[in-house]
């Protein structure tokens, strides 16, 4: 099963908006409830520590039918409250080829 790795990196234009945006999104995966895919899904978000107005999303997924559940979810619930803030969005979605821990 493909595992992929989803990098959503967001710059937004004041650290008011970024913490707010943060909280929302934080509430959002704390809320999503999907038993069919819950072990094939997990998130870290992140806030820059060199810039207060940036913040990431990593997301770890197991599967297409996650891919697809996530992408969903994501459009319906995610995409309208960033889009209250104004900000600049770069979203990678990558293979996962090595993953070393030392």
């Amino acid at each position: 099963m493909p595992i992929i790795k989803r990098l959503n990196i967001n710059k937004f234009t004041s650290e008011k908006d970024n913490d707010a945006f943060i909280a929302e999104l934080n509430q959002m995966w704390l809320d999503w409830d999907d038993r069919s895919i819950s072990s094939q899904l997990s998130v870290d978000i992140c806030k820059d520590i060199n810039d207060p107005t940036r913040m990431t999303a990593f997301v770890t997924i197991v599967g297409a039918d996650a891919l697809d559940t996530l992408n969903e979810w994501s459009k319906k619930t995610v995409l309208p409250v960033r889009s209250k803030y104004d900000h600049e969005n770069i979203m990678i979605d990558a293979d996962l080829i090595a993953s070393i821990s030392k």
